[in-house]
């Protein structure tokens, strides 16, 4: 699995096909072969589990994920399994979860 570390920017409770879902928003780093690094947005769906430890926004996170190639081919996508680390500063849970 790959850990992917950025900077939580939101974090919202989803519904997909009736599932709750955690959906994160996060900002990272794409590193280039020559110059400075590309600041990327990963949207990702977490279990609702997670929420509990889920730190302030503005605050580091790291989440493991699995890489995919999408249907269309293009670029690589990222499918969040779980948090890896509990933050030191956590946010208050968000409504509706456990």
């Amino acid at each position: 699995m790959i850990t992917l570390t950025g900077v939580l920017r939101q974090a919202g409770e989803v519904r997909i096909k009736e599932q709750p879902r955690l959906k994160v928003v996060l900002e990272h780093e794409i590193p280039r072969e020559s110059g400075p690094p590309d600041l990327h947005l990963e949207t990702l769906f977490l279990p609702p589990e997670s929420a509990q430890r889920l730190p302030k926004q503005g605050l580091p996170v790291s989440v493991e994920v699995r890489a995919y190639v999408p249907s269309n081919g293009r670029n690589v996508a990222f499918s969040a399994l779980r948090l890896v680390d509990a933050p030191a500063a956590v946010a208050p849970p968000l409504p509706g979860s456990k």
